[in-house]
């Protein structure tokens, strides 16, 4: 394969089963092809090309500061390893990890850093005050979830969030992509009791069951860059800051209670 193909055909679109017999396997060397693959190029990074994209994102980003909108940015540096999209089972393989609809690169979606800002503002600087309440609405939008709004007097009306947290993207150069491994020991189990119409049959989870080594993708180093814009320059500087905050302290995406997710973040103007 080649160092530069588009990781989203090649994890969401090959697959190579084989065809004995009355069912259809997957083999694990094709697993382990494309996940070898996926690190050794960085999922179709291409050093050229992510200084390309990072010039266009800079410069479409130059024209919305130009039409009067406010724009922040937050560089984003794993601690550690980073696994977003990990229950995306959207191709044949499993392999789950977030990527650019086009590019196929590693991402952070704008949706996954704004959920866990608007979580950790409601955590630790929860609106009891109209006005408190007025700002969170005008920053992340509403109506609120119903876990948020049962503490509310009156549940706000629908509103769009002045405050837009975009994709972020490898800021300049490619991330390291790693492969991992999860070892499941009672794999049966786990799996009848995923689905709640085959919960009832799962067996019991015991030491006969043989460890079933699951490889996935992280982002293990780099630095990615998070771009908020807002029509209110307060409100959008109060949400980087804010996202720089949460990020910390809750991180992003899955395996958090294990160490993954945790960044390093910076705000820049």
């Amino acid at each position: 394969m080649e160092s530069d193909a588009n990781a989203l055909i090649l994890l969401r679109r090959t697959a190579f089963p084989n065809l004995s017999g009355d069912e259809v396997e997957l083999p694990d060397e094709a697993v382990t092809a494309l996940t070898s693959w996926a690190a050794h190029s960085g999922l179709g990074q291409r050093p050229a090309d992510v200084k390309a994209v990072t010039a266009r994102r800079k410069l479409a980003l130059d024209r919305l500061r130009a039409q009067g909108l406010t724009v922040r940015h937050v560089t984003l540096r794993p601690e550690w390893r980073l696994a977003v999209g990990l229950g995306n089972k959207d191709n044949a393989h499993e392999i789950g990890t977030t990527l650019h609809g086009s590019y196929g690169w590693p991402i952070i979606p704008g949706s996954t850093l704004k959920g866990v800002t608007a979580q950790w503002v409601w955590e630790h600087d929860k609106p009891t005050t109209p006005e408190k309440v007025a700002r969170y609405v005008r920053i992340f939008g509403a109506p609120l979830t119903k876990e948020r709004a049962k503490d509310m007097p009156e549940q706000p009306g629908p509103a769009r969030g002045r405050v837009r947290f975009l994709d972020a993207f490898a800021a300049g150069a490619p991330v390291t992509v790693t492969v991992d491994v999860l070892t499941p020991h009672v794999k049966p189990y786990y799996d009848r009791t995923a689905d709640e119409r085959t919960a009832a049959q799962a067996p019991p989870p015991a030491e006969h069951h043989q460890p079933v080594p699951v490889r996935f993708l992280t982002v293990s180093a780099g630095r990615f860059d998070a771009a908020l814009v807002g029509d209110d320059a307060d409100e959008t500087e109060q949400a980087a800051k804010w996202l720089v905050e949460a990020v910390n302290e809750l991180g992003v995406g899955a395996k958090t209670s294990a160490g993954y997710g945790y960044l390093t973040a910076e705000e820049k103007a």
